[in-house]
């Protein structure tokens, strides 16, 4: 079931809620790969915007078997950077296979491409596909270390 929602009010009410928390988690320590990326700062801001995900939400916080299965013979630098790659450049669909955006457990792809745009500015650039690959490659590496985790998925 979909639910239409007015953009307004997600960027009023979630994404500020979020950014908010990403801002807070800001001065912590960041992971290696995030930082050897092309773009550091808005992989980061993917990165850390999936640790406010999962403090936030707990529906964030379910496991993902599909990311599991993916990272069963790979590391969590590649699965991450194929899974940006693949990711549609405009706002993804739910339908759209290639979003795995939407198959990560908590506020969505529609919720996620916004932040990336936002994080792109935020760092001084214009937002772009390669802006948001950048920011999904930080938010798939988090989701990769919470699906490497033992029990349920730990912010912390």
């Amino acid at each position: 079931m979909r639910i239409a929602v007015r953009t307004e009010l997600v960027r009023e009410h979630l994404l500020e809620r979020l950014l908010a928390e990403v801002e807070r988690l800001r001065p912590g320590p960041a992971v290696e790969a995030v930082e050897r990326s092309p773009s550091p700062e808005i992989a980061r801001h993917g990165y850390l915007t999936r640790i406010a995900e999962t403090e936030l939400f707990e529906a964030a916080r379910s496991p993902m078997p599909w990311l599991a299965e993916l990272l069963a013979d790979r590391v969590p630098e590649d699965v991450s950077l194929d899974l940006a790659e693949d990711e549609p450049p405009g706002r993804p669909e739910p339908e759209d296979g290639r979003a795995a955006s939407w198959r990560v457990p908590g506020p969505g792809g529609h919720v996620r491409h916004y932040l990336a745009l936002v994080a792109a500015r935020r760092a001084g650039a214009e937002p772009s596909p390669q802006a948001k690959r950048a920011w999904l490659y930080g938010f798939f590496l988090r989701c990769c270390e919470e699906t490497a985790l033992p029990g349920p998925a730990d912010p912390r």
